[in-house]
């Protein structure tokens, strides 16, 4: 398996789910200039949104790429 492959795959869907996580925790204010959290518990959710979305895409490219060299190389065993 190409180690490299599955790496650069799994940075750049967890830069894109990082980015996915940034939208979700501007998009449900009112005003995208001022942060408005209700409780204490609230406050630091834009951070968490971001990780949780690096998290996922950081996971789901890293099983794609996986899937995908594991075909590759199932398909050339075949032959």
């Amino acid at each position: 398996m190409n180690l490299r492959a599955i790496i650069f795959s799994s940075v750049v869907t967890a830069a894109i789910g990082a980015v996915i996580g940034l939208a979700a925790a501007r998009i449900g204010q009112r005003d995208f200039n001022q942060l408005r959290f209700e409780g204490k518990h609230y406050e630091g959710m834009q951070n968490r949104y971001v990780l949780i979305g690096a998290s996922v895409g950081l996971a789901v490219g890293l099983g794609q790429e996986c899937v995908r060299q594991l075909k590759a190389e199932r398909d050339r065993e075949t032959e």
